[in-house]
This record gives structure tokens, C-alpha cells and sequence, in this order.
């Protein structure tokens, strides 16, 4: 079987540029790329909405619990964030480590083994608090607005992580 082996060649179209010539913005990245690749991985991302990612600070009462903050009229995402952080203020009282973090898989997979059972309302589903609904929120709120208004702690943990653990 005879194989047919073609080669191209590209000659200058005016035939007086050498072929190796570059553009200036090629050269730049050769001679400055590592600088310019660095600048580019150092420079901190642009935040679309920062109001819906910053951390969201929750209000504790004397015993550093934390209280129901104010959700009416947030979006969405600023909602979640919210719940998030209750949760987080509770995790940080329990194991008594205000940069402990809690992971919300733990509270997905077994709720009741972490939270004390008046945490959340009966028949609550606990999944990643970003895929909580306005409903979900809604009937997580109502619950901890009744809990705040019988003078109960709103969230609170009964477990933690190994790592976490109070000494």
C-alpha cells in the first residue's frame, strides 16, 4: 500500500518579510507573558452582586445565640445567605470556634444527629441552603420567628465534626 506524503510551504506574500517575523502583541506575551499571566491570576474576580455574596452578619442575643434577622424583601439569594449564616452562628456557639465551619452535607444526610430537633420545623427537608425556595425559607422563618417569640433558641446543634469538637 503506497502512502502519498504532502508538504506545504508558506512564502511571504511580498517575499521580503522574513516568515518569522511576529506581531508586537506576540511579542509582548513572549517577552512579558509571565507578568502579564500573573496580574491576570492575582487580580481579585469582579463580583456581579456583591450584596448577595458577601458574609451576612447575624445578630446573637446575651448568650451569643443567634436571632431571627430580618429576610422581608431580600432576594432570593440574600434569603439564603441569611439562612446559611444563622446556621454558621449556631455551629460557631456550639463548638465554641467563631471560624469553625459547619458543613451543610452533614446536615442533608442527618439532621437530627447535629441539630436539636426544635431547630427546624417538623417535616422541613434540609438540603444546601442554596437550593432552598421562597417556601422553604418562608416555613424555615415562620418556624424561627414562633421559636424567638416562646423566648427559645432558634438554632441550635447538638454534634459536631470530629475537628470541631470543643475541647
Amino acid at each position: 500500500m503506497l502512502k502519498k506524503i504532502l508538504r506545504f510551504e508558506t512564502a511571504p506574500g511580498d517575499g521580503k518579510k522574513a516568515f518569522t517575523e511576529s506581531s508586537e502583541p506576540s511579542k509582548d506575551w513572549v517577552l512579558n507573558g509571565e507578568n502579564i499571566l500573573m496580574d491576570y491570576l492575582l487580580a481579585s474576580p469582579v463580583e456581579e452582586d456583591s450584596a448577595e455574596k458577601q458574609e451576612l452578619e447575624i445578630s446573637l442575643d446575651e448568650d451569643g445565640n443567634p436571632e431571627v434577622p430580618t429576610w422581608a424583601g431580600q432576594k432570593l439569594k440574600v434569603q439564603q445567605n441569611l439562612a446559611r449564616s444563622v446556621f454558621q452562628a449556631a455551629y460557631a456557639k456550639f463548638t465554641k470556634k467563631p471560624k469553625a465551619r459547619f458543613l451543610g452535607a452533614l446536615l442533608i444526610k442527618s439532621p437530627m444527629e447535629y441539630l436539636d430537633s426544635e431547630s427546624i420545623p417538623e417535616g422541613f427537608t434540609m438540603k444546601d441552603p442554596s437550593k432552598w425556595t421562597k417556601a422553604d425559607l418562608g416555613l424555615l422563618w415562620d418556624h424561627w420567628q414562633s421559636q424567638e417569640a416562646e423566648e427559645k433558641v432558634i438554632v441550635s446543634f447538638i454534634d459536631c465534626k470530629k475537628e470541631d469538637a470543643p475541647l
